[in-house]
C-alpha cells in the first residue's frame, strides 16, 4: 500500500469518528435533560360557561286521569221478587238525570233521585226519617208537591211519588188485596164500636131517674163546685189583703226602730261631750231636745210593734176562716156527688154510664186503628225501584247488562262530568305540596300539556289510592282533555321553587369551598390564566346553581373551570374536546387542586 492510499484510510476512518462522535453527543443528556425533557405537560383546562336562565325545582309524579266520582249502580230483584232484566233505558255515553229510569226489572222501573243517604228501606206511609225528608226534597226539585217538606211520608207525599211514577210511565206501587182486606176489617171494628154507643146512650137514657132528676142532681154538683171555685178565689184574695198588712206594719216598725236607735246614739253622743250637729259641748236646752227626740222615737217603736202585733194576728185569723170557708165548700161538693151517684145508682144509671163511658172508649180505638190502617195502606216506594246517588246529573260510562239478565253486580258504571288525576308523593315530598298549587300534566305519545291545579293531598299516608307509606294526591285539569286523554297516564310535574327571572347559574362541579367555608368559581381570565371569585349560592336544580358574586366582576359567558385535563399520550396530546358552544367534554377530569367540596 503506497503512502497516498495510507493517508487516505487515515482520513477516512477519522471522518467516521468525527460523524460517530456528533451522533453520540446527540444520544446523550444529562439528567436534568433527560427529567426536563420527560416531565408532562401542563394540564388543559375544561371550562363551560356562565348562563343566565332561570330555575326551577320540581316535584314529578305520574298519575291516571280519570272521571271523578266513578259509581257502580247495583239494582236488586223487583219488589216482587223477580229478577230479570227486562228494559235497558240508557246507553254509554248519555246522562242520567234525576227522575231517569236506570233499567227496567221484571217490568218495574229503578229510579234514582239526588240523595246523600243511600236506599236502606222502604218509603211506605206515615214511615218518619232523613231518607224521608230527602225524598221530598227529590220531588220539589223535580216540580212535584209533596206537601209539608219534613221527614214525614204523608197523603201529599204518597200523591207526589204517584205522579213521579206517572211521568216515568208506570203505575204506581197499589195496595195488596191482603192489605185492603185490613182496611176494611178494621173499619167494620169502628161500626160495631159506634153501634155499641149508641146502645149504651139508650140504656142511659132510659133509666129509673126521670131527666128533671139526673139534671136537677147534675146541677146541684155544678152549683157545689161553682161554690168551691169562689171560696178558693175569696181564700187567696183574704189571705193576700192579709199578708200585705203584715209586710206593711213590718216595715213601719222598722222604721220606726231605725230612728230610735238614731234618736239614742245623738244623745248618747251629747252625753260624752260632743254635739252631733255642732261638734261643742251641748247645752242643757240641747240635752233636753235630744231627750226629747229619743221619747218621741220610742213611742213611734211601741205603736208600730203593736200594729205589726195585731197584723200577724189578723193575718192567722183570715187563714183559719178562709181555710174552713174552704173545708165547707170542699165537703158540700163532695155530698152533692155523692147523693148523685148514689141516686143514679138505685136506678141502675150509673151502670148504664159506664157502659157507656167504656163503649165511647172502644169507639175512639177503633177509630185510631182504622185511620192507622187506612194511612198505611196507600203509594208507597219500594227500596227495590229506588236509587239515591250523591249528585247528579252523572255520565254514564258502561253498561253492563242486557235484556234478559239476571242482574249480578253492577248494571252500569257512572261518573261525574268533572276530570281528576289521581297519584301520590312520598313522605319527603308531602311537606312541599299545598292545595292549589299549580302543576302540569303531559302524555308525551298523545302530545298533550294541559295545566292543572292540586286539589287535595292526604294528610296520612295510604288509602284506596297510595301505599301504606305514600300519600294521595289529587289533581283537577284547567281545561278539557281531547277525547282520546281520558284515562291515560300522565307525568304530572308540579313545582316548588323557582328564581325570580333569568339568574346567573353554573354546573355544580364549578364549585368549591375556601378555607373560610364561602363558595367559589374559578374563572379563565385569559388562556391558561384563572381567577377565583367568592359567591353566595341560591337554588339549585337540575345539576345546576343560582350564584351571585360576592367580589369581582361576573357575567354570562365567563368561562368557569370544571376540571383539567391531562394529556395520556405524545407532547401536547389532550382527549378534550371542545364543541361550538364552548362547552367541554372529556374522558379524564380533575377537580382544582383547592376544591373542598360541592359548594
Amino acid at each position: 500500500m503506497n503512502r497516498r492510499t495510507i493517508l487516505a484510510v487515515v482520513a477516512a476512518v477519522a471522518v467516521m469518528s468525527a460523524g460517530l462522535g456528533w451522533i453520540a453527543g446527540r444520544r446523550i443528556k444529562s439528567p436534568a435533560e433527560i427529567a426536563a425533557q420527560t416531565a408532562a405537560p401542563d394540564p388543559s383546562l375544561i371550562t363551560v360557561p356562565v348562563e343566565q336562565r332561570s330555575l326551577s325545582s320540581n316535584v314529578v309524579i305520574r298519575g291516571q286521569a280519570e272521571f271523578d266520582d266513578a259509581t257502580d249502580i247495583v239494582v236488586s230483584g223487583s219488589a216482587t221478587g223477580a229478577s230479570i232484566i227486562t228494559r235497558i233505558t240508557k246507553e254509554s255515553g248519555q246522562k242520567l238525570e234525576e227522575g231517569d229510569v236506570v233499567v227496567e226489572v221484571a217490568g218495574r222501573p229503578v229510579i234514582v233521585l239526588e240523595g246523600q243517604l243511600p236506599i236502606f228501606r222502604s218509603l211506605t206511609p206515615t214511615l218518619e226519617g232523613p231518607d224521608v225528608l230527602q225524598l221530598e226534597e227529590a220531588l220539589v226539585r223535580l216540580g212535584f208537591d209533596p206537601g209539608t217538606v219534613d221527614n214525614v211520608y204523608d197523603n201529599a207525599t204518597e200523591q207526589a211519588v204517584a205522579a213521579l211514577y206517572r211521568q216515568a210511565g208506570y203505575s204506581p206501587d197499589e195496595p195488596t188485596t191482603e192489605e185492603l182486606a185490613q182496611v176494611e176489617a178494621a173499619r167494620q171494628r169502628v161500626e160495631g164500636a159506634r153501634a155499641a154507643v149508641r146502645s149504651a146512650q139508650q140504656a142511659v137514657n132510659n133509666s129509673g131517674v126521670s131527666q128533671s132528676t139526673k139534671l136537677s142532681l147534675d146541677q146541684a154538683v155544678r152549683s157545689a163546685q161553682n161554690a168551691l171555685d169562689d171560696a178558693v178565689a175569696e181564700a187567696n184574695s183574704a189571705k193576700a189583703d192579709a199578708a200585705s198588712q203584715v209586710s206593711v206594719a213590718t216595715k213601719a216598725h222598722e222604721s220606726a226602730k231605725t230612728a230610735l236607735e238614731l234618736a239614742t246614739q245623738r244623745l248618747t253622743q251629747a252625753q260624752s261631750g260632743t254635739h252631733p250637729d255642732t261638734g261643742v259641748a251641748p247645752t242643757q236646752e240641747e240635752l233636753s231636745a235630744l231627750e226629747a227626740d229619743v221619747n218621741t222615737a220610742a213611742e213611734a217603736e211601741a205603736l208600730t210593734a203593736s200594729d205589726l202585733s195585731q197584723a200577724t194576728s189578723a193575718e192567722a185569723n183570715t187563714t183559719k176562716e178562709q181555710d174552713r170557708i174552704l173545708a165547707d165548700a170542699k165537703t158540700d161538693l163532695a155530698i152533692q156527688v155523692a147523693n148523685r151517684d148514689e141516686t143514679l145508682a138505685q136506678s141502675g144509671a150509673g151502670d148504664a154510664k159506664a157502659q157507656l163511658s167504656e163503649a165511647q172508649k172502644s169507639l175512639s180505638e177503633a177509630e185510631k186503628d182504622l185511620a192507622k190502617a187506612d194511612a198505611e195502606v196507600g203509594t208507597e216506594f219500594p227500596a227495590a225501584e229506588l236509587i239515591f246517588l250523591p249528585s247528579l246529573p252523572r255520565e254514564i260510562q258502561r253498561v253492563s247488562v242486557k235484556t234478559g239478565d239476571t242482574p249480578q253486580g253492577p248494571v252500569m258504571r257512572v261518573t261525574g262530568s268533572g276530570v281528576v288525576i289521581r297519584s301520590a308523593v312520598s313522605s319527603t315530598d308531602r311537606p312541599l305540596i299545598k292545595e292549589g298549587a299549580a302543576a302540569t300534566m303531559a302524555n308525551d305519545d298523545l302530545g298533550i300539556s294541559v295545566a292543572a291545579t292540586v286539589t287535595f293531598v292526604a294528610t296520612s299516608p295510604g288509602g284506596p289510592n297510595a301505599s301504606a307509606d305514600r300519600y294521595a294526591v289529587r289533581l283537577e285539569p284547567v281545561e278539557p282533555l281531547p277525547e282520546d286523554g281520558y284515562d291515560q297516564n300522565y307525568r304530572v310535574t308540579i313545582p316548588i321553587e323557582s328564581t325570580s327571572g333569568d339568574v346567573l347559574v353554573v354546573p355544580l362541579a364549578a364549585l368549591s369551598a375556601g378555607s373560610d367555608g364561602t363558595a367559589r368559581v374559578e374563572i379563565e381570565t385569559s388562556p391558561g390564566q384563572t381567577d377565583i371569585i367568592r359567591v353566595t349560592t341560591g337554588l339549585s336544580s337540575g345539576g345546576f346553581v343560582e350564584i351571585s358574586s360576592l367580589e369581582g366582576p361576573l357575567e354570562a359567558g365567563d368561562r368557569a373551570v370544571v376540571g383539567r385535563d391531562f394529556p395520556t399520550s405524545g407532547e401536547g396530546d389532550s382527549t378534550g374536546v371542545t364543541d361550538t358552544q364552548g362547552d367541554t367534554q372529556t374522558s379524564t377530569t380533575e377537580a382544582p387542586a383547592e376544591e373542598e367540596s360541592e359548594g
